[in-house]
């Protein structure tokens, strides 16, 4: 009897061991394997198909949360950090190894080996290729199940093709005895498969993603993959594609980079062409898609989320960590009548944040002036200290902080209107920082939060035996985005997470890049402006153009993708197909392939954003009344946030020497010879 049994095979193509148990109510003295199902009985019948494929969508989570990627993976989920490597949010030990590629060489496991998964998916996909099969189970049926198949095997190699380019293509069900052929003294010859060009192997994704197109169901059960998913994942495999392939492979003409630059556009209109998905408005919504359990399956934007009920999900669980964007901040670890006041600011008030909370991901308040506009007082959308509203009401001055140290500081004039520097720092900005962010004077967990001096989630209110780099903030703003809020946290708690794998959004700007990098500005602004206008309330591009525009792009897409595993890879991209940016500007220069600066700053780290109130903070009538902000080194050390870009590393990641030495079909990546 047949069973669903895998074989071992060899480690060129990787190792995995699968099996399905079934309660048995046969007479006691049965001594025929438990274990086992007679594979007929699997791929016939459409649940169980269904539950085989099931297993594989935990992977789909390298392609949003911030959680995600494993660029460095070894085989711990502490180092799926693709975002944690960008300039999003300061981290500590969470992800130094990805910060720094000084020690980065032809050893390193940047997790080539992953075949396991793709033989999973081509088990499901001759099995329901299979017309005994799909007889049995219903051609509708086994055509869904084999479209999930299909996206999934393309999310994995998509996965694979951006840290390496070309990858082995496995397109059967290979063992040890041959590619389902019985015994063969050859088979582990022939299991030394060739690499694939970048070329054929972004091919063969595409490929993947149009025939799953073609077999998806537009409306299935909650928690399966749509249609809406296969032209939302090739909307990104075509543009990350382009971008490598016009860099690296020199013999592809320019008439066929164009092509795969309008298949973005192709799949993004396919979707809109569904009818069933349309951006979100006001920035409570925008916070609960990426964040409420009970929102986000009626969500209209978003096209496919995962979801993890309170049932068996805990603050921190594996892919979920949501401890890791808190700090510990409770009443009774303030240090009240000497540093704070609880009289006027207590945190007992809402829900009681979790005791374990590990401060690991905290945002960075450079990132936030970059990209997080303001409207000014003109109309117009800017950074704030490039807007008149800056100019109108600040002046910087040199002065000296409550610990005698010299700062330049952006002060409130003595004319101006306003009597707190926080209303005017967070006035009239983009709609998505309210929903991004915990700022000072903001709401979290039904508590207003206080990052200024003196404040309750300033880190040197708390006592001194609890100033650990958990408590408080280290850089004078935190996250709220990923956090549900709608019960106690207490440590290791249960909690019902959501967070969108795909999503209208992000397509939209996948259309606008591609229009880019294609020179048609008027319909790049068009896309633009989707998310631009409708999540975040800025006013419509008009007139703006070449490096400016781009540099926007690039702006809108980090305030808009914040926290979904999007910014590091955009980077990488457009640096290939745009050129690196100006420090200065922000502008792409045309300079392509070199070092990104906004992923190479071991001289420039993270500062902290300290909000001073000049009288008696211990006082409500002073406290409420903070003039100034500035920007000072953080009180911890972070010599574990560094970032070391090195331009021949990064771009593309080394084949393994091990998997060099093993298969002579197998090339190393030129950067790394």
């Amino acid at each position: 009897m047949k069973t669903m049994k895998v074989n071992k095979i060899l480690a060129t193509i990787g190792v995995v061991t699968v099996s399905l148990f079934l309660n048995s109510c046969e007479d006691v003295l049965d001594k025929k394997p438990l274990d086992l199902i007679p594979e007929n009985a699997v791929w016939q019948d459409g649940a169980m198909a269904q539950a085989n494929i099931n297993g594989l969508y935990e992977n789909l989570h390298f392609f949003s949360h911030w959680n995600g990627d494993p660029i460095t993976y070894n085989g711990s989920e502490n180092s799926y950090n693709s975002e944690c490597q960008s300039d999003m949010f300061w981290g500590h030990w969470l992800s130094a190894r990805g910060k720094d590629d000084t020690g980065w060489t032809t050893s390193t496991n940047f997790g080539w080996d992953a075949f396991g998964l793709v033989r999973k998916t081509n088990i499901a996909i001759a099995n329901l290729s299979n017309e005994e099969n799909r007889k049995a189970m219903g051609t509708t049926t086994a055509d869904d199940l084999l479209g999930q198949a299909y996206l999934l095997k393309a999310s994995f190699y998509f996965m694979q093709a951006r840290k390496y380019g070309g990858w082995i293509i496995v397109d059967e069900v290979l063992d040890n005895d041959g590619a389902n052929a019985g015994k063969d003294e050859n088979a582990a010859q022939k299991l030394k498969l060739p690499r694939a060009t970048m070329k054929e192997t972004y091919d063969y994704i595409i490929d993947l993603c149009e025939k799953a197109a073609g077999l998806l169901n537009e409306n299935p059960k909650t928690g399966l993959l749509p249609k809406g998913a296969a032209y939302a994942l090739l909307s990104e495999v075509c543009l990350h594609g382009a971008s490598y392939i016009d860099y690296f492979e020199n013999t592809v003409s320019d008439a066929d980079i164009q092509a795969y630059y309008k298949k973005p556009i192709k799949a993004v209109e396919d979707l809109d062409a569904l009818g069933k998905y349309s951006l979100v408005s006001g920035s409570e919504n925008f916070r609960k898609m990426c964040c409420d359990y009970d929102y986000a399956p009626t969500c209209p934007e978003n096209i496919f989320s995962i979801q993890r009920s309170e049932l068996y999900t805990r603050t921190d669980s594996k892919y979920v960590h949501i401890h890791r964007l808190l700090v510990k901040a409770w009443t009774s670890a303030l240090n009240d009548g000497v540093t704070i006041n609880t009289s006027f600011q207590s945190l007992d008030k809402g829900y009681k944040i979790v005791n374990d909370a590990q401060a690991q991901i905290q945002p960075d308040p450079a990132m936030i002036e970059k990209a997080y506009y303001i409207v000014d007082s003109d109309g117009k959308a800017k950074r704030f200290e490039e807007s008149k509203l800056f100019a109108d009401n600040i002046d910087i001055v040199t002065e000296k902080d409550r610990k005698d140290i010299t700062r330049t500081k952006r002060k409130l004039k003595a004319n101006s209107s306003y009597t707190s520097i926080s209303d005017l720092l967070y006035k009239n900005r983009d709609k998505r920082f309210y929903a991004t962010f915990i700022y000072d004077g903001g709401e979290f967990l039904g508590n207003t939060i206080y990052f200024r001096t003196g404040g309750n989630y300033h880190r040197d209110s708390y006592t001194p035996s609890s100033q650990g780099r958990e408590f408080g903030s280290q850089t004078g703003i935190l996250y709220q985005k990923k956090i549900p809020q709608y019960r106690d946290m207490p440590s290791n708690s249960p909690i019902n997470v959501t967070y969108p794998i795909f999503r209208l959004g992000r397509c939209y700007l996948n259309a606008a890049e591609a229009y880019l990098s294609l020179g048609n500005e008027t319909k790049a602004k068009e896309y633009i402006n989707k998310t631009r206008v409708q999540h975040g309330g800025l006013p419509a591009l008009t007139s703006e153009s070449g490096g400016e525009l781009k540099m926007i792009y690039l702006d809108e897409r980090a305030a808009e993708l914040n926290l979904e595993n999007d910014r590091y890879f955009t980077l990488l991209r457009t640096g290939l197909s745009w050129g690196t940016t100006d420090p200065a500007t922000g502008y792409p220069t045309g300079a392509k392939g070199g070092i990104i600066p906004e992923l190479n700053r071991g001289d420039n780290p993270t500062k902290k954003l300290e909000i001073e109130v000049p009288g008696n903070y211990m006082v409500e009538a002073d406290f409420m009344k903070p003039n100034a902000y500035y920007y000072r080194e953080l009180p911890t050390p972070q010599s574990d946030h560094n970032f070391i870009f090195t331009a021949k590393k990064r771009y593309l990641l080394p084949v393994p020497q091990s998997e060099l030495d093993q298969n002579p079909n197998l090339w190393q990546n030129d950067n790394w010879k």
